[in-house]
């Protein structure tokens, strides 16, 4: 009986291992929270809310009497949710970590769908709104508010804007353009922060300032009768925005002339040393000294990331950390499986009017199955390129160093903190989750580096911590790192402490 009690536990066991893999049952965990509240006052209780999964996987439950509603769902999934009693639909993605929570607030009528059903227009309706937008001009200046003879075919839409400190933003200009029809409205807010606009309805509106393109979205249904909507806005304002501009283009320049004069230095070193420029970067890069900020040594030694690509910034004064990565290297590389390296320059001493975005180059991935080829491939990259201008290339090094790489599990960029990166409209074409290592990042964190761990779902790491939570926030929200506050807003992190 004994040999038959054994198959009949392992035919189990394998029965269980299929359900699991069928079912995509999932090792990490995640919470989804939402609140609905009663525009009226109070919150809704007993609604019906669900959670769709690409693969239509359904997870369902009810608002308590609270009006919050608390979903486990499987890890940095999205997922389309359903409201019983709240019409509009979006989508959300879970938490990346295991325990860990996303929380939304959904302010609404109780009468939504009600209202939704005896206001709608019928399909001749809404051809005769299109047919009347249509005649109208391109773009139209708003001034001052006045009231249309036309309510069936516009939606009169107020938006109110604060600045950083919570304080009204007047005299700021701003852009409405409709999604579907391109119709353009322009103006100005007033002394309370505050612009109303009749807007076209059957339309989705984006809002723009000067310099943050796509900001927020206001969508104007089609509707009979009078409708009225409003949106409330966090916006650091144009002045405010010019300012930090000018503040970072001098600190950039500040940064410039100092690589030029550490480059310099190096020149007058191996001259007097009797020494090629590439024996120097050897000698640099043998050096048996991290730098203060160990940030490198600390982050891979307290992570256990496997079968890694590591994609390596070498310009500027990235020696030390080059050199801890180095030192890592020696320590580990027995125990490593699969580790491979893409290091860049910025394209190879190009003159920085020659750099195109994309195609800058200087991107290096070479087989390394030792220390010595390690230290010759980064005195290789070194050698060939300094970086030129103080941004890099580190979009275009993820992409192709992504291409040239065989099959990896985790991505890990090691970046310069004081370089911003040049070709960041690139993001939209990646979406490899990154583990962002900042070098040098002691007073500030660029943006920059926050925003393609967020639009990735990876993750930052500094000497002190790992930041794994940037995967999962959402618009409006806020993180504290080495004391200073960021906050997304309109898609982008914007820095809360003032310069």
């Amino acid at each position: 009986m004994k040999p038959f009690t054994t198959r009949i536990l392992r035919f189990s066991l394998l029965i269980s291992i299929v359900f699991f893999r069928q079912h995509g049952i999932s090792q990490c965990n995640s919470t989804v929270s939402f609140l609905l509240k009663n525009i009226q006052g109070g919150v809704f209780v007993g609604e019906n809310v669900t959670l769709i999964s690409p693969e239509g996987e359904k997870f369902l439950t009810k608002s308590g009497t609270d009006g919050t509603v608390n979903i486990d769902v499987p890890c940095d999934q999205e997922y389309n949710v359903l409201i019983s009693n709240y019409t509009r639909k979006f989508e959300i993605r879970s938490p990346k970590s295991s325990m860990g929570r996303m929380m939304r607030t959904l302010t609404y009528s109780p009468n939504m769908k009600e209202k939704d059903r005896l206001f709608a227009m019928s399909k001749d309706q809404e051809r005769a709104v299109d047919l009347f937008v249509k005649r109208l001009p391109d773009t139209t200046r708003v001034s001052v508010y006045r009231r249309t003879s036309f309510p069936n075919n516009y939606a009169k839409f107020t938006l109110t804007l604060k600045d950083l400190k919570e304080k009204s933003l007047s005299r700021e200009e701003v852009t409405l353009t409709g999604e579907k029809r391109g119709k353009t409205f322009i103006g100005f807010t007033d002394s309370y922060g505050k612009i109303t606009v009749q807007l076209p309805k059957g339309d989705t509106y984006k809002v723009h300032f000067k310099h943050h393109r796509d900001y927020s979205k206001q969508e104007v249904l089609y509707t009979k009768g009078d409708a009225e909507m409003r949106l409330n806005l966090m916006y650091m304002g144009t002045e405010e925005a010019e300012r930090r501009i000018r503040i970072e283009k001098e600190r950039i320049a500040a940064e410039e002339r100092r690589l030029e004069a550490e480059r310099k230095r190096f020149k007058k070193w191996c001259k007097e040393l009797g020494i090629t420029e590439e024996e120097g970067h050897r000698r640099k890069l043998m050096e048996n000294s991290g730098g203060q900020d160990s940030v490198v040594l600390a982050t891979l030694n307290r992570n256990d990331w496997s079968e890694k690509l590591i994609v390596c910034d070498l310009t500027g004064s990235m020696n030390p950390y080059a050199n801890q990565l180095s030192i890592w290297y020696q320590l580990n590389y027995k125990m490593e499986k699969n580790l491979q390296f893409v290091f860049f320059n910025d394209g190879d001493n190009k003159a920085d009017r020659d750099k195109v975005i994309g195609e800058t180059g200087g991107i290096y991935h070479e087989p390394i199955n030792d220390f010595v080829a390690l230290q010759n491939l980064m005195t290789k990259v070194k050698s060939n390129g300094y970086g030129g201008d103080c941004p890099e290339n580190n979009m275009e090094a993820l992409i192709k160093g992504v291409d040239q790489a065989k099959p990896y599990k985790e991505l890990v960029m090691i970046v310069d903190n004081n370089a911003p990166v040049k070709d960041l409209r690139l993001l939209k074409n990646f979406d490899r989750p990154v583990h962002i290592i900042l070098c040098g990042a002691r007073d500030f964190v660029l943006v920059d580096y926050l925003l393609i761990a967020w639009k990735t779902k990876g993750s930052i790491h500094t000497i002190e911590r790992d930041i794994d939570k940037i995967a999962s926030m959402s618009e409006g929200e806020t993180i504290d790192i080495q004391g200073l506050t960021y906050k997304i807003m309109g898609g982008k992190f914007v820095k809360l402490d003032e310069f």
